[in-house]
């Protein structure tokens, strides 16, 4: 079988593992000039341990990562809201870690780099009864069984095969970077405030992982420096935050971000599938990212090995459907309810949701777990 899988991050990268050795001819492309990751770090979920398990990367995984043993949600103040052990049932099915996102794609990319075509795209598609015909920015065209969109949220393959399939906005500005660790022990804890939140993440004994976001309805904050951006927003949040950010200057790495979510979640159209956030792109309120784009690479994979194409397709359409969608559903939900912290009776309503239920990723990251019971 000729596989052409297009884009060479977590998703990309991860499912190339898994069909090459089935004996398919694979080709993988990137756009990229080099291969990079995006991002400062990483949050993998039980899910995503139990992913990389399968792929038999887990240890290798938790050799560079950081596991964390509880979350918290609190409010600017310090003042906690929820707390939940990740000891406990279903959510002590894997170790919760955190790591470097560059760390990560060394370990999916090991061996395989070179495998990687790049500065290549798709200029072109033409779907036939038996084969896709591709045509690339070279003007080279190709015939394949099967192609393989995994080149993100804003996937060009996507809307070469789905109309009106540009991602929407949530019109949230977002900011990620690495620092050192504000004090010793410190679990992940989300900070919600009126109109923003920040995260703290540990990476290691010495780092963190930190995440900021505000409603940003007309762009202000996304067009200031990051730095000044994110000390402007967060000046009254109390330590660790502003442990975290006072030492920030003009010249450390700061990823700049816009919450986007995909429209919908159709993931098969004919010999074209999608898979990772090209299928179910939306906002990390679940740190889902990695975790349902290992899960469809596992399950494209063993249908592949297990099916003739037509029904392994047609098996990881209906094996996926459900979880995707509740998965970007519950997703962009959360980043709603943040939304209602904008006004006094929405953050009343807001923190007594989050005192009652728990940590509102906790609460998805059960549901994930017990369904695959």
């Amino acid at each position: 079988m000729r596989v052409l899988i297009v884009g060479a991050g977590v998703a990309g990268c991860a499912l190339y593992r898994r069909l090459k050795p089935l004996g398919f001819a694979v080709d993988i492309i990137e756009k990229s000039a080099v291969l990079e990751s995006e991002g400062a770090a990483i949050c993998l979920p039980a899910n995503a341990m139990l992913a990389l398990e399968k792929l038999g990367l887990s240890q290798p995984v938790l050799d560079l990562a950081y596991q964390v043993n509880q979350v918290e949600y609190a409010l600017p103040s310090g003042k906690t809201l929820a707390s939940a052990s990740l000891h406990q049932a279903p959510l002590n099915k894997a170790p919760f870690v955190a790591l470097k996102r560059d760390d990560l794609m060394s370990v999916l990319r090991k061996d395989m780099a070179e495998a990687v075509q790049l500065n290549t795209w798709l200029e072109d598609l033409k779907q036939g009864d038996n084969d896709v015909l591709v045509t690339f920015q070279s003007g080279e065209t190709k015939s394949y069984d099967l192609v393989v969109a995994a080149d993100g949220i804003n996937s060009s393959v996507r809307q070469m095969v789905q109309t009106d399939s540009a991602p929407l906005s949530h019109k949230v500005t977002n900011w990620r970077y690495t620092t050192k660790k504000p004090i010793a022990g410190i679990q992940p804890t989300y900070y919600v405030g009126n109109d923003s939140a920040f995260m703290i993440y540990p990476i290691s004994e010495e780092e963190v992982y930190c995440y900021g976001q505000i409603m940003d309805d007309d762009g202000k904050f996304a067009s200031l420096p990051s730095h000044q951006a994110i000390q402007d927003i967060f000046a009254d949040y109390a330590s660790p935050v502003s442990d975290c950010i006072k030492n920030l200057t003009a010249e450390q790495p700061i990823v700049l971000g816009q919450l986007k979510t995909v429209k919908n979640t159709e993931s098969l159209f004919n010999r074209v599938v999608l898979v990772g956030d090209a299928l179910h792109g939306c906002p990390p309120s679940l740190q889902q990212g990695a975790g349902m784009s290992l899960e469809d690479i596992n399950c494209l994979a063993d249908a592949l090995e297990q099916f003739e194409l037509a029904e392994a397709l047609k098996h990881y359409q209906q094996q996926r459907t459900a979880r995707v969608t509740w998965t970007v559903n519950e997703s962009n939900k959360i980043i709603k309810l943040a939304g209602l912290g904008r006004s006094p009776i929405g953050r009343f309503i807001r923190n007594t949701m989050i005192r009652v239920k728990g940590p509102a990723n906790v609460v998805g990251w059960r549901k994930l777990l017990n369904e695959m019971e």
